[in-house]
């Protein structure tokens, strides 16, 4: 029996994989955020090329963010923690990471847009304290050669007080896309005791 991929002309095939990955679960992708600690945490959803994965003698089992965060740190990125699959000890306490699919890791999503950059139309945040919509992201490109200015994004601008549901906000980036890639430096503060989901939609 013929494999169908094998009917398909090579002029349509770009289109043919275009599409299966637009129906696909790569569309979207969420990062969830717990504050464990007693005060507000900066931390990094997307650090840039930096690898904030540092494992030692002592734990092998678990990656630690000791080495990598105070190269961010060095570097201008004032982030206590930095995005990934597990929790990381702050002053006594943790702040925890989760992917919204746990078939799909925080670390699977990080490896895949360093190679296959992807334009953000929108991002949604849901969160329990609405303390954390009074806050901005903060974005610029990084590189070993420097970093940009910083530019922020006032999350409070996209959250109204009447609204239906207000657990959460939407960031609409479908008339300016946003490219979510490898050398893109993403933070935002986490309020103490908060828990924020952050949906990004492609």
């Amino acid at each position: 029996m013929t494999s169908q991929v094998l009917q398909i002309e090579a002029s349509k095939l770009a289109n043919v994989l275009s599409r299966s990955v637009q129906n696909g679960m790569l569309e979207k992708f969420s990062i969830k955020v717990k504050n464990n600690t007693d005060k507000t945490q900066k931390i990094a959803l997307l650090p840039a090329y930096y690898d904030t994965l540092d494992f030692t003698a002592s734990r092998t089992s678990a990656p630690l963010q000791d080495s990598s965060i105070k190269e961010l740190q060095a570097n201008g990125f004032p982030v206590v923690a930095a995005a990934f699959d597990g929790s990381v000890e702050v002053e006594g306490k943790t702040i925890e990471f989760a992917s919204g699919n746990p078939a799909a890791t925080i670390s699977a999503f990080k490896r895949y847009i360093a190679t296959n950059p992807r334009q953000l139309k929108s991002m949604l945040i849901v969160s329990n304290n609405q303390d954390a919509f009074s806050s901005s992201i903060e974005l610029t490109k990084a590189s070993p050669m420097g970093h940009g200015k910083m530019v922020g994004i006032d999350i409070n601008q996209f959250f109204s007080p009447d609204q239906y549901q207000p657990d959460r906000v939407i960031i609409d980036f479908s008339e300016y896309p946003l490219e979510i890639c490898d050398d893109l430096f993403m933070a935002v503060n986490i309020p103490a005791g908060a828990i924020m989901e952050f949906n990004f939609r492609f």
